[in-house]
């Protein structure tokens, strides 16, 4: 499918769009399949998120069954891919800092990543195992199906009301966190920001140059809270990693690294609080 023009009806954008990602998918399927470069994996579990995400921005258009049935086994795909990539995230960062540790804490430190390269062989197991499973091809036949023969109940959508409505959410979302809010609070508001920001770039072709600035800086705030949610994952894996791993210099060399988790989650919250407001401003332009 070609990109339509922007005065084209809002459902041939929204096809168009799921086509783009389910192709994603497939480019990048036989790369996870082989494991050998971690952006395949990447890639291709960035294609699932963003499919169920126009889905949901774009579900006043479809039959709510339709959507939901979909988004369901999207959810189950993302999950199976989820496993390994968190993995192959935490082992690029475990092995980062190690690199600025002394000689005999980096040996203690690579038995942590010794464990972690087991965690991550059996997770590309199961995730091969799900991309042999029959749900994995039914699922993408059954996109195809809803992109050929999209069950419509309402063509005249605006565009631009979908992402006013989601980035409406996220500003709600923001205005109702705490004084000192919790990681799941900043968690909930990422997956805000990813919805607002999907919707928006969904709209760009129709909403312009405005929309365009609100959804570069809603990247940049859902990196912020990525780095955030890397940190506070990786943490949570080193403390019960420790648990089952003997030996005193594995444990203190293991308590350096959540300390630095720490430092890195609290940073992350300090540029979300400086961050959060031009990206506001710059939504409040686009759909306001």
């Amino acid at each position: 499918m070609r990109r339509p023009k922007p005065s084209a009806p809002a459902l041939d954008h929204v096809l168009v769009t799921l086509r783009q990602h389910l192709d994603i998918i497939r480019a990048h399927d036989p790369g996870t399949r082989l494991g050998e470069d971690p952006e395949e994996l990447h890639l291709m579990r960035v294609g699932v998120r963003r499919l169920r995400a126009i889905l949901r921005a774009a579900r006043p258009m479809f039959q709510a069954e339709a959507v939901a049935a979909l988004r369901t086994q999207l959810a189950w795909l993302s999950d199976a891919l989820g496993a390994r990539r968190d993995l192959d995230v935490m082992q690029a960062r475990l092995i980062g800092e190690l690199i600025d540790l002394a000689p005999v804490e980096r040996r203690a430190g690579r038995r942590l990543v010794r464990r972690l390269d087991e965690a991550r062989t059996a997770a590309g197991f199961e995730l091969l195992k799900a991309l042999d499973d029959a749900r994995y091809p039914a699922l993408l036949g059954r996109i195809e199906s809803f992109i050929a023969y999209p069950p419509v109940t309402e063509e005249d959508v605006s565009l631009g009301a979908l992402a006013a409505r989601e980035f409406k959410k996220l500003r709600k979302a923001v205005d109702a966190l705490p004084e000192t809010p919790t990681d799941a609070d900043l968690h909930v508001v990422r997956i805000k920001v990813k919805r607002a920001r999907y919707a928006t770039e969904l709209a760009t072709p129709v909403a312009g140059a405005r929309a365009e600035r609100f959804a570069t800086k809603a990247k940049r705030l859902q990196d912020i809270l990525g780095d955030h949610q890397d940190a506070v994952v990786a943490e949570e894996y080193l403390r019960n990693l420790v648990r089952d791993l003997p030996g005193r210099r594995a444990t203190f060399v293991a308590g350096r690294l959540v300390e630095r988790q720490r430092a890195r989650r609290l940073a992350a919250r300090a540029k979300f609080a400086r961050y959060w407001p031009k990206v506001e401003r710059r939504g409040r332009q686009a759909w306001t």
